[in-house]
């Protein structure tokens, strides 16, 4: 998958909070650089977990800017959490076949930042491992 057939889909995933979509363009092990977090995850059904509570928790969330070059996609959005901005930037790695093989996420300002990362801390508490 080429990075405009994947931001396609990336963009369609966000816009729809389609968690079925945003798992096909996932690699398994994709590594997750959360500001919230100081240890990088790689378990895919926490990703996606975590990427729906930031589609939910970031009021007005869009897209303003994105950047491609070779496999490296930077794409930069704008919301509001708590009435207050935030401006922050998904920087996105994929690998051979397209998908998604990292994410590292920044976020400011630090006020906004910090109503963010309460939010998101216990969005983070609630994921419950699906057991066989």
């Amino acid at each position: 998958m080429s990075p405009a057939a994947f931001l396609s889909r990336w963009h369609t995933a966000v816009l729809d909070k389609d968690a079925a979509l945003l798992s096909s363009i996932i690699a398994e092990g994709c590594e997750l650089h959360s500001p919230v977090v100081w240890k990088p995850t790689s378990d895919k059904a926490y990703l996606i977990h975590i990427l729906q509570g930031v589609i939910d928790t970031i009021d007005d969330f869009a897209y303003r800017e994105e950047w491609v070059k070779d496999n490296g996609i930077i794409l930069e959005f704008t919301g509001t959490v708590a009435g207050k901005a935030l401006v922050g930037i998904d920087k996105i790695t994929l690998d051979e076949g397209g998908l998604m093989s990292r994410i590292e996420v920044l976020i400011r300002p630090m006020n906004t930042y910090i109503e963010f990362a309460q939010r998101m801390r216990d969005h983070a508490l609630s994921f419950k491992k699906e057991t066989a």
